[in-house]
């Protein structure tokens, strides 16, 4: 009994579907015209949501390679005075000292731009001095070899670690361990390849050196014991935002009271990206309920319209035993196809839109499957919506007067 019912009921949603296209099809153009509204409200989101949604992921992954369980301490040079000498080796391991045990070490950073050439063949690189434990704080991945260790940043070793995206440029279908390339007239021995980057604005290619060995190579402005950033790894238990607060305290003191770094805590600028995000899809939300209600409204109209036109067919359906819920049911179908329509339609056309964006301009883009079926859900219920006043109605006509009507 229960599978006839449900068999049934099927075949009513069938049935009252194919009524609703077949009624539209007798008046294409004006379909097509009612739904245009939704069409482009629906694209609208789907192709902003993908864009949005792929930039949100690019920064997030940006951010995330900063770490979330690490504080950045970023030069501020401009603003450098008094008897502060900006950040040195000795500030990040007083940082580790102080605030243990919140603080399981810190790592030390200095760049600087050169070219680096193996024969003939030369790239721009970014020239990165660190101490052993960076590549464990920033998540490098080790491809081949070893990174920088303890003992050569004790004797200034001629050594380095490159990124694997300079292999082709630089040692192409050779052996990269051991290769020998050269960075500003020094010679230095390449001990380890690895996946990843150290965040920065370059976005060229890295050469990982001792820290020691950069002070001794790469040109200086004021003191060789400079550092462009100290990374400092918190402990798992540890709030990012109260140690962050101490430790801009801690470097105040120790730089006579100058502010000549910045503090950046990764954590809450994942959590101001996500609420940008929010916000961003709080305003997408609204354009779109604008489109849709212009799309309703149209919708609303084709509906009145199809009303008055089959005011006899409704008629015959009551003469011959259809129930008010019956044709109350036919149009909210109706309708809600026609809603269904446009949101499909407008959801191709988003897609497209989307993937153009991203060939034209090489924006990341992330087309979800929750923004698909959030777009196509609410055309089709702004169909339902929009078509129930002319529905109801429909349904309210009178069986002798609609017989009637010509």
């Amino acid at each position: 009994m229960r599978t006839r019912r449900r068999g049934g009921a099927w075949s009513a949603f069938g049935r009252n579907v194919a009524l609703g296209i077949e009624a539209f099809h007798a008046h294409r153009l004006r379909t097509a015209l009612t739904t245009l509204g939704v069409v482009f409200g629906v694209g609208a989101v789907v192709c902003m949501l993908a864009i949005g949604k792929g930039a949100e992921q690019r920064v997030l992954a940006e951010l995330r390679r900063l770490g979330v369980r690490n504080l950045h301490v970023q030069e501020r040079r401009a603003e450098r005075a008094g008897g502060s000498s900006g950040l040195v080796l000795a500030d990040a391991r007083a940082l580790a000292k102080v605030l243990a045990p919140h603080v399981e070490g810190s790592a030390g950073e200095r760049v600087h731009e050169a070219s680096a050439r193996v024969g003939a063949r030369r790239a721009d690189v970014a020239v990165t001095g660190v101490t052993p434990n960076y590549a464990g704080y920033l998540d490098l991945e080790l491809v081949h070899g070893r990174f920088i260790s303890q003992l050569d940043q004790e004797r200034a070793a001629a050594v380095c670690v490159l990124s694997e995206t300079l292999l082709p440029q630089l040692l192409p279908a050779r052996q990269a361990l051991g290769s020998v390339i050269r960075i500003a007239g020094h010679a230095l021995r390449v001990v380890g390849v690895v996946r990843g980057v150290a965040i920065g604005d370059d976005a060229r290619a890295q050469v990982f050196l001792p820290l020691s060995t950069a002070w001794r190579i790469l040109p200086h402005q004021r003191d060789a014991r400079e550092l462009q950033r100290i990374v400092v790894r918190l402990s798992a238990d540890a709030d990012p935002s109260s140690i962050g607060r101490v430790v801009a305290a801690s470097l105040l003191r120790r730089h006579s009271g100058t502010r000549d770094f910045s503090v950046i805590i990764p954590v809450e600028l994942i959590r101001k990206e996500q609420r940008t995000q929010r916000i961003f899809q709080l305003v997408m939300g609204s354009i779109a309920g604008i489109s849709l209600l212009v799309g309703g409204i149209g919708i609303a109209n084709i509906m009145f319209a199809s009303v008055v036109e089959r005011t006899s067919e409704i008629g015959v359906r009551r003469a011959v035993g259809a129930r008010r819920r019956d044709v109350l049911t036919q149009f909210l179908f109706e309708s809600g196809v026609l809603g269904g329509a446009g949101g499909i339609v407008g959801v191709l056309f988003g897609i497209l839109g989307a993937f153009i964006v991203t060939r034209t301009a090489g924006w990341p883009i992330l087309v979800t499957p929750g923004s698909v079926l959030l777009a196509t859900g609410m055309a089709i219920a702004t169909g339902v919506v929009s078509g129930f006043v002319p529905a109801h109605r429909a349904a309210t006509v009178n069986a002798i007067e609609a017989l009637h009507h010509e």
